[in-house]
């Protein structure tokens, strides 16, 4: 039986018309690529389903050929599908560039701690970036480079790409101001994180320019006190005719209690969301919402840590813009 030929970063340069340094760069997340070459190289590299020998990229660097990830309970919660995708973007991306993406327990007596002691993982991407973020630190200790997705304090490495979420929600909110809706309403949580924060701002932003009072309800993110910040809006004496909410999952449940109560999204209420998830895929209207590309910032954080571990450091920190689905919910 014949064996079929390993492809090579040789074939897959002769391909996209590149020279092997060239795809080696893009692998690698160094050097100065254009997006036009990043692209062609990823193609080549798709059509001839090209793996990096990771054995062999090991003994040339001492390196592992291993990201870690410390995984929160937040980010495996049944209704956080939005991370699970966005985990899921991550072990695809380092794949391509030749790395096995490693899971951790997440705090600072972890196993993220046992991977760094044992030299298990070359770098770390981390999510759910706090202030004075200890993992940070915990890195800084071990010399172990990172990227981060949201924004980690100024005084440390800004290795980091994060959502826009405040221009987003600025743009949506302005959308349903100029398509009549008087006084749009905005439902958040009350803040678990930066981007809550940047959420409601971008929502502030909207009305302070239209001169229109601002109408926030952000209760705490446990079910029943979302349930009855819904039912205060909903039920009020003169309800709004728009929501704003700051992910697809409080959308998802304007929609139940809006159903309880006959009102009609799209048609008496106009409802928005953020993050694109596989929640709000499935709600009916279709919901407009902004969609959080996690694919590019997957790609993105594993090309800026890989850039990192070769020393590349101290780029400023990326924002990326939200994309704007727009659905039948208004």
């Amino acid at each position: 039986m014949r064996h079929r030929r390993r492809t090579t970063i040789y074939d897959v340069a002769r391909a996209a018309g590149v020279s092997h340094q060239t795809v080696s760069n893009v692998l690698n997340g160094t050097g100065r690529v254009g997006p036009a070459t990043r692209a062609r190289v990823n193609s080549a590299i798709a059509e001839l389903d090209f793996r990096p020998h990771a054995g062999a990229a090991s003994l040339r660097t001492r390196r592992s050929g291993r990201l870690g990830y410390p995984v929160t309970a937040g980010d495996l919660g049944t209704m956080n599908t939005i991370m699970l995708e966005f985990i899921q973007s991550l072990s695809s991306a380092a794949g391509r560039h030749g790395y096995h993406l490693v899971l951790a327990a997440d705090g600072v007596e972890s196993d993220l701690e046992s991977l760094l002691r044992s030299g298990a993982v070359d770098a770390v991407v981390l999510a759910n970036v706090a202030p004075r973020d200890e993992r940070i630190a915990m890195l800084a200790r071990h010399r172990v480079p990172y990227a981060c997705f949201g924004r980690p304090d100024p005084d440390v490495s800004q290795s980091w790409v994060d959502i826009d979420s405040r221009a987003g929600v600025r743009a949506v909110t302005s959308r349903l101001l100029d398509a009549g809706h008087e006084r749009p309403a905005f439902l958040g949580y009350s803040p678990q994180g930066g981007w809550d924060v940047e959420r409601e701002a971008g929502y502030r932003d909207a009305m302070a320019t239209a001169g229109v009072p601002a109408y926030v309800i952000t209760p705490d993110p446990e079910r029943t006190h979302v349930a009855r910040a819904i039912d205060a809006l909903l039920g009020a004496s003169s309800p709004p005719t728009a929501i704003v909410t700051g992910s697809d999952v409080l959308a998802s449940a304007v929609y139940s209690a809006a159903a309880t109560r006959g009102v009609r999204i799209g048609t008496d209420l106009a409802v928005t969301g953020f993050d694109g998830s596989m929640v709000g895929k499935l709600l009916t209207p279709s919901l407009t919402t902004l969609a959080i590309p996690t694919g590019h910032i997957a790609e993105r954080l594993v090309a800026r840590v890989l850039a990192e571990l070769d020393g590349h450091a101290g780029e400023p920190g990326e924002l990326v813009m939200p994309g704007l689905v727009v659905g039948a919910s208004g």
